[in-house]
């Protein structure tokens, strides 16, 4: 977290994003991450790496061809989507155990401002805190309704800090997508801005094609 001065107004700016190395957790299904180096300095007089890596991978968005046939791919979303107003919910639960649209209504209404177009709602549970790969995959979720509500509440798009909001059939995944709702799915920090509101930038790597790309996720916050 660190200062930063833009306009004579003073900001901190929160790193919200998982990095990404052989280490990461993927959803069950996916392959580890590789990260091996290409060429070495004192071989080559250049350092690079090479790196395999489902694009769900991380910190990432989904866009809504993931599920949605001919929908529009990362790169197809406009850059306006990346930069946003976003709000962090808090729920302290249980491996597995869902959020329900009553509660999340509530934690909304509990917001100093009431998210709608142009803003993400960002959920934080904690989960990037988990180390144990079983209670990892075990993953708290969204109702459905849940979904349904973000839908009627017009935002930009849901994050957080677990590999998924839902279990299959993914309906959160199949309600939201295909209104433009983007998901991102394993952001870092969120616990320390709950409650709170802030701009958000998450911006993808334009992927030809790609059903979703990791990004760098910021919270700006100014003071």
């Amino acid at each position: 977290m660190d200062g930063h001065e833009a306009d004579g107004t003073m900001a901190r700016i929160l790193d919200l994003t998982q990095g990404i190395g052989p280490e990461t957790k993927v959803f069950p299904g996916y392959p580890q991450p590789i990260v091996r180096p290409w060429t070495y300095l004192d071989k080559h007089g250049y350092y690079s790496n090479w790196i395999l890596l489902v694009e769900h991978t991380g910190t990432h968005m989904d866009s809504p061809a993931h599920f949605i046939e001919g929908a529009p791919t990362i790169d197809q979303l406009p850059p306006e989507k990346f930069v946003a107003k976003a709000a962090v919910v808090e729920f302290k639960k249980k491996p597995g155990e869902p959020v329900s649209r009553k509660e999340f209504e509530d934690a909304v209404r509990g917001l100093p401002e009431k998210p709608g177009k142009g803003w993400y709602i960002l959920v934080a549970f904690g989960w990037d805190k988990v180390g144990d790969l079983d209670t990892w995959v075990k993953y708290p979720y969204l109702e459905d309704d849940v979904a349904s509500y973000l839908a009627e509440l017009g935002v930009e798009g849901l994050g957080l800090d677990t590999p998924s909001p839902d279990n299959a059939p993914f309906n959160v995944h199949k309600i939201l997508l295909p209104k433009g709702i983007v998901i991102i799915e394993n952001l870092a920090n969120l616990q320390a801005l709950a409650g709170s509101t802030f701009k958000f930038i998450a911006a993808p790597i334009k992927i030809h094609g790609g059903s979703a790309a990791p990004l760098r996720a910021l919270a700006v916050i100014e003071e």
